[in-house]
């Protein structure tokens, strides 16, 4: 197994937020970016919106948050986290509101079961490059198991 070391100037990391309602998944995922990124776990949006002054630069967003939410709700998040990317956190790649959601503002999928490549080069891909505002979005399709 081969391991890259990024550097970052102090305070340099990318701040990443991670909304999932799941315990269990959403500990996995806050202990696979703990060490490379900023990462700030919660358990509702309100707890993230309320709790925190930070710009993240990516969002992981549990696709059980959008369903009680709605569709609107990522429209919302842009205003809100400005140029942060979204990734969704899906139980299939396949999910026809995570597909239909790529259309409306997410960056990408993130599919169940995850792992620490599949996560780890999800968020790399959404660090990648630039994201320009009425540009289709990039597609980062993860999928292990």
């Amino acid at each position: 197994m081969q391991f890259e070391t990024e550097f970052y100037a102090a305070g340099g990391r990318p701040t990443i937020f991670l909304i999932e309602p799941e315990q269990v998944v959403r500990s996995a995922l806050y202990y696979i970016l703990r060490d490379r990124y900023r990462t700030r776990a919660f358990a509702s949006l309100d707890e993230a919106t309320g709790s925190t002054m930070e710009t993240p630069d990516v969002l992981l967003l549990g696709l059980a948050i959008l369903r009680s939410r709605g569709e609107a709700l990522l429209a919302e998040l842009g205003e809100q986290f400005g140029p942060a990317r979204i990734l969704l956190v899906a139980d299939s790649k396949s999910d026809p509101l995570a597909e239909a959601s790529l259309e409306r503002g997410a960056h990408g999928i993130i599919s169940k079961p995850i792992s620490f490549d599949s996560v780890s080069d999800a968020v790399s891909m959404a660090l990648a490059g630039p994201v320009f505002s009425g540009e289709p979005s990039r597609l980062i399709r993860v999928s292990f198991g």
